[in-house]
């Protein structure tokens, strides 16, 4: 997609609103500065659900709301709704009356477009818009961190993954695996809606997460098995599939998230509480260094276990434990010593007794 087929999409969106039509297609244009970024009908968290402001520019952290005559009921209702948006996000909210006398709403369209040309000029570093850059993870790599505010999304697990030490661009079907670089962390790309299999939500406010499988028959399990693994889990690095600007399927950064043990329960499912709105990214192998954890570095056999077959299926588990088995008692090279082999299969069995 190039930014001609992204800005007339964008356009389009508006099209059956008359005057929200009139008001961003003129602002567009009097701007004509194909470097800024423009979104229409943003979502914004609201301690009480979501708004959508008709216009935003989130290189400026700006966002244009057009006041129809419908708006002038309700205003106590819309100056709430814009204090919980600046409380919330810091951006600014700019406003056009679309009931004013056509000149004078023009005055104020003008006014608008020159507020956006001054914030330009006075960023320090302005980065224009690249539409390939800002899905790329090299971009947050070379940053050196993501942060919520930058709205980061990619088009990929493997794009999202990438920024994290390992080139992951061979592809990824997994939405859980360990982070490659820092010990105790996680990478979770999850769906934040109700699915066949789970009913997870992110609040309103964005800050906590609740985890809820619609299986009664693993559901205690799960649970019990996330509050058990909170010793090797420290926090999870978090990507929400969602919907993009154009209605396409992305995953975007939310944050680094922690499990609150103290919340988390049968009744309302696994509660995560944000920890941090921007974490530490990595280039792959870490500038030549190998990061992700060897043989040498596990630590133990049930780390290497958790970490790579705990994701297989029960059945598969017990077919690999019985391959591990019969190797080791038919492989004259593999078999050990019988004491070494009684200590190998007491931990295997230790192993699968917990988590089977």
């Amino acid at each position: 997609m190039n930014k001609l087929e992204f800005i007339t999409r964008q356009l389009a969106k508006a099209q059956t609103k008359r005057y929200e039509h009139y008001v961003v297609h003129r602002i567009h244009t009097l701007i004509n500065d194909l470097r800024i970024k423009f979104v229409t009908q943003q979502f914004v968290s609201r301690p009480e659900g979501r708004a959508v402001t008709d216009m935003f520019f989130p290189q400026l952290g700006i966002h244009v709301e057009v006041d129809e005559g419908f708006h002038k009921k309700h205003i106590d209702a819309d100056k709430l709704r814009e204090a919980d948006i600046i409380n919330a996000t810091g951006h600014q909210i700019l406003r056009v009356d679309v009931t004013k006398d056509f000149e004078d709403m023009n005055t104020d369209i003008d006014g608008i477009v020159s507020k956006i040309r001054y914030k330009v000029d006075l960023t320090a570093n302005f980065e224009p818009w690249e539409m390939e850059a800002e899905m790329n993870p090299q971009t947050y790599i070379d940053k050196g961190y993501i942060d919520v505010i930058e709205n980061v999304a990619f088009r990929t697990i493997a794009d999202g993954a990438s920024c994290f030490g390992k080139d992951y661009s061979a592809g990824m079907q997994k939405a859980w695996f360990p982070h490659p670089v820092e010990p105790y962390k996680f990478l979770w790309f999850l769906k934040l809606y109700e699915n066949e299999k789970w009913d997870n939500q992110l609040s309103a406010d964005e800050e906590t997460i609740t985890e809820l499988s619609k299986d009664p028959n693993t559901f205690r399990e799960h649970i019990d098995r996330n509050v058990r693994e909170t010793e090797r889990i420290h926090s999870r690095i978090v990507f929400a599939r969602v919907k993009g600007p154009l209605g396409d399927l992305m995953y975007r950064f939310r944050g680094e998230y922690k499990m609150d043990l103290e919340a988390t329960n049968y009744e309302v499912g696994c509660i995560y509480r944000r920890i941090a709105t921007r974490v530490k990214t990595y280039p792959p192998n870490d500038g030549g260094r190998p990061v992700e954890k060897t043989r040498a570095s596990m630590g133990s056999i049930e780390e290497f276990y958790h970490e790579n077959i705990r994701s297989l299926s029960v059945a598969n588990r017990l077919k690999l434990s019985s391959l591990i088995l019969l190797d080791l008692t038919q492989n004259g090279n593999a078999v050990v010593e019988s004491t070494k082999e009684d200590q190998v299969t007491a931990e295997s069995k230790n192993i699968f007794n917990k988590e089977s």
